[in-house]
């Protein structure tokens, strides 16, 4: 995996932004990360909830961290809850 800019970042959460206002979704926070799972970017629209960051982050740290899109780590952790479990305790 290589590094990315600054910019380059900033266009990809500019495009998830834009593509969840037009599916309608409630307010997105959106993190890219670089290798190691190191914070690039963080955006968070208006009315966005607490915690976002945190869940954002643990969305791509799982995914990094299991080398898969964040929807297959959803599927993952209905097959295997269990393995899911040792994962984020693992990874605190």
């Amino acid at each position: 995996m290589t590094a990315i800019t600054l910019a380059q970042a900033n266009r990809i959460i500019e495009a998830i932004i834009a593509r969840g206002a037009e599916l309608n979704l409630r307010p997105l926070s959106v993190v890219v990360v670089e290798p190691g799972c190191v914070v690039k970017a963080f955006q968070k629209e208006d009315g966005s909830s607490m915690s976002r960051f945190e869940m954002a982050y643990g969305k791509a740290y799982a995914a990094l961290s299991l080398g898969r899109s964040s929807s297959l780590v959803r599927l993952r952790h209905e097959e295997k809850p269990v393995f899911m479990r040792y994962l984020i305790a693992a990874s605190d």
